[in-house]
This record gives structure tokens, C-alpha cells and sequence, in this order.
């Protein structure tokens, strides 16, 4: 029993101070290739993760693209159903009483009239420039362009509506008498 513990007691002391240190030199074996494989699962989520805020952002700006759009494209259509409404208009007038001078009325429905087809064209631009924005590198940049653009749709809306104002002012001009 004596030389059992003299057996056992050193080779348990062997063991508690070596074992991590061959414990350590297998980790270390197989620590690069262990590395490799955590930093590529690592780069894998990174990249997953970039895709899928990738994709979240191009959908973010393809909504509020299509918000303006279909606001730009509800503004036109009133306008156009406000041109029509003064034509009509206009026309009861005329046949009521035919002496009346409509000339510069209907000259400024014209002009309000081809400013709404030059913002309808103008739409359709913005729209096709818009898919090639969402699906470029650089949308930030790109996206500048179509901001002026949808800006100058704007602006025609706002001189349509200015003319469509003055419009009306002169159509009531003409009938204060009734």
C-alpha cells in the first residue's frame, strides 16, 4: 500500500501540473484552424447581416419613393379634372352668351394644360430614374438628381395651380352680372 501511494501520489502530481499544459498545446494544435473557421462563421453573419440591411434600406427607400409618386400623381389628376371642369365651364358661358371675349381664358387653360403633360412626362422620368437609384451602389448621390427633379414636377404643379387660380378669378369676372 506504501508503494501504491508513493506510486499513485506522484503520478497525480504529474498529472495536475502537466495536463493543462498538454491540454494548452492541443488547443494551440488546433487553435488556428479553429480561429479560421470562427472568423469565417464571423464574416458570414457580418455579410448576412450587411444583405439584409441592404435589402431593408432599398425597400425603406422604394416606399417613400412610391408615397411621392402616387402623391404626385393624385395632384395631377385633380389638376387635370380641375382643367376639364373649367373647359366645361367655359363652354356653358360661351353658349350662354357668345358676345363674351374667353380668348385669354382659354389661352391660360392651354398653358395649364401643357404644364400638366410636361409634369406627367416628367413623372414617368423621375420613375425610371428612381429604379436605376435603388438598384446603384451610391443611392445617397444618385438620389440628389431625383430630388431636383421631383422638385421641378413641383414646381410646374404649383405654376398649374397659380394659373388655374386666375382662371377661375376671370371665369367669375365674366359672370358678376348674373
Amino acid at each position: 500500500m506504501k508503494n501504491l501511494k508513493k506510486f499513485i501520489l506522484p503520478l497525480l502530481i504529474f498529472f495536475f501540473i502537466f495536463s493543462p499544459t498538454i491540454a494548452l498545446a492541443q488547443m494551440q494544435a488546433t487553435a488556428p484552424g479553429v480561429r479560421e473557421t470562427v472568423s469565417k462563421e464571423v464574416q458570414e453573419r457580418i455579410a448576412t447581416a450587411q444583405a439584409f440591411l441592404s435589402q431593408r434600406k432599398q425597400e425603406i427607400i422604394r416606399n417613400h419613393f412610391n408615397r411621392i409618386i402616387r402623391r404626385l400623381e393624385a395632384a395631377i389628376n385633380r389638376l387635370s379634372r380641375l382643367v376639364s371642369r373649367i373647359e366645361s365651364r367655359v363652354a356653358k358661358i360661351e353658349a350662354v352668351d357668345e358676345s363674351l371675349d374667353t380668348e385669354l381664358i382659354k389661352a391660360d387653360i392651354v398653358s395649364a394644360k401643357e404644364k400638366l403633360d410636361q409634369a406627367t412626362i416628367q413623372l414617368g422620368n423621375v420613375k425610371t430614374k428612381m429604379e436605376e437609384v435603388i438598384d446603384s451602389e451610391t443611392p445617397k448621390e444618385d438620389f440628389v438628381e431625383v430630388r431636383e427633379m421631383v422638385s421641378e414636377i413641383r414646381e410646374n404643379l404649383i405654376g398649374v395651380h397659380q394659373i388655374l387660380v386666375k382662371v377661375i378669378g376671370d371665369i367669375k369676372g365674366l359672370r358678376v352680372g348674373e
